[in-house]
């Protein structure tokens, strides 16, 4: 599958856009699941990253609303580099 250039607008929150994780989920042929954070856990775990309580606020004081933290994303990032590595060797 050809790599796409899209261009993710960030909200006024500067969150990444629902849009972006399940681009990545199609991407890769993951299983597709409801949430941005459950989203990033689940590429994560389908390429053997570990997704820790650090990855998202789902812990936070508020409940955090499915917020993938800094740490996720560097999380999400590595589980993308294996699956593009993968698909090299393949």
């Amino acid at each position: 599958m050809a790599l796409s250039n899209k261009i993710y607008e960030l909200s006024n929150g500067s969150s990444i856009p629902k849009r972006f994780f399940a681009d990545l989920e199609r991407r890769f042929g993951i299983p597709i699941s409801k949430n941005m954070d459950s989203k990033a856990a689940m590429i994560c775990s389908y390429y053997g990253i570990e997704w820790t309580a650090d990855c998202d606020s789902s812990e936070s004081p508020s409940g955090g609303g499915g917020t993938v933290t800094k740490q996720g994303l560097l999380h999400l990032l590595a589980a993308t580099k294996k699956a593009l590595a993968q698909e090299i060797k393949e």
